[in-house]
């Protein structure tokens, strides 16, 4: 072997390792200059800030008009919890591009304002439970919205409960620092307190259930709410539920009841739960199958308050027998699913849950 070679190898492999340390860093580092927009904040019809997230310094980011342009926006950034919102001075131009970019030079994002804001008012769509009467171990309620609905403080800053019975206001809902919203935000989940709702927990005995059994309660939807794109609600919503009793049984897929009209061309499959159920876990827990094992497909729909579901086949039915297959996670309005009650006890210092991913079934013929 050539002396020559016995010195310089070494070399070789540290200036390789210092190239890969150096090419580690850079790749690291890249990772933390994203910047992710979430959305523009609207007031009276006009953009007056964006919301985006970044692991970087925001100090070292400017917002430019255009992607060339030299002209920054005068403006500030305020963080929150892991959200940054940056304000102009003035209002974003309509039909103006806008870049964000780091130490001046580098672009690591872009945004548009719209030439024209819509200026349809918003509807909520619907409160669910619809039914009028609640269990008084109520989990969730759900809150649908014709538009998308803007990342503004908390959700529950827009809605208010007052118990009508004696004349308070109460928080019944668990405030969330990540709100369940679906991904077009425009279904909203709130749960309420389930710590006070399973009677072994702390919170329980402290305070009580969220909700009385007996008492009358107004949930009222402030007109403030906006839309992501800077549109209030059209009007302030209100829904008047009345609290029964607790609920702590188990849906009975045995006592489900299935019809289908007499009346030809009408291809409707009722089936009625004989309880109103969980308005969005029934039409994603149910599946139609036919005697060969074909899933048949359709449109679900749930009709009188979230107790019956009517199924629509998109072919004329061509089994005489059909099984329904319900995903255990199914629930009722107190968080009962196929496998176990929503309240189960804790026993020696452990909560038994139970697999709510089995498939349970039921088979009917049509004829």
């Amino acid at each position: 072997m050539d002396v020559n070679d016995v010195h310089t190898k070494p070399k070789e492999i540290r200036y390789r390792l210092v190239f890969f340390c150096l090419a580690l860093l850079a790749l690291a580092c890249g990772r933390g200059d994203q910047v992710h927009i979430i959305q523009l904040n609207y007031e009276n019809g006009r953009a007056v800030g964006i919301t985006f997230t970044s692991e970087m310094d925001v100090e070292q980011l400017r917002v430019f008009v255009g992607e060339e342009s030299q002209t920054s926006v005068i403006g500030v950034i305020v963080s929150l919890k892991g959200e940054h919102n940056f304000t102009p001075i003035l209002p974003f131009t309509p039909g103006q591009n806008y870049t964000l970019r780091k130490k001046d030079t580098e672009v690591l994002a872009s945004f548009s304002i719209p030439d024209r804001v819509p200026t349809d008012a918003v509807e909520l769509l619907a409160i669910y439970p619809q039914s009028d009467t609640v269990p008084e171990n109520l989990l969730k309620m759900y809150f649908e919205f014709a538009k998308p609905m803007q990342v503004v403080g908390n959700a529950l800053d827009f809605i208010r409960v007052t118990n009508e019975t004696n004349g308070t206001e109460i928080q019944p809902f668990l405030r969330l620092e990540s709100e369940l919203w679906n991904k077009e935000r425009t279904l909203l989940t709130l749960w309420l307190d389930p710590g006070r709702i399973k009677t072994d927990l702390i919170p329980n005995r402290e305070r009580g259930l969220p909700l009385k059994a007996g008492n009358s309660y107004m949930v009222a939807i402030d007109s403030s709410w906006k839309s992501i794109e800077g549109t209030p609600l059209k009007k302030g919503y209100a829904k008047q539920i009345y609290v029964g009793p607790r609920d702590d049984t188990q849906p009975d897929m045995n006592l489900w009841q299935l019809r289908k009209p007499a009346e030809d061309g009408d291809k409707s499959l009722y089936l009625d739960f004989m309880e109103p159920m969980d308005a969005f876990l029934a039409k994603e827990t149910i599946g139609i199958y036919g005697m060969d094992d074909t899933h048949i497909q359709g449109r679900f729909k749930l009709l009188q308050k979230e107790r019956v579901l009517r199924f629509v086949p998109d072919r004329e039915w061509e089994s005489p027998e059909i099984e329904i297959r319900v995903e255990s996670r199914l629930e009722d309005l107190a968080g009962n699913n196929l496998e176990r009650r929503f309240d189960t006890p804790i026993r020696d210092g452990k909560f038994r849950d139970r697999d709510t991913t089995k498939i349970r079934s039921l088979k009917f013929k049509l004829k």
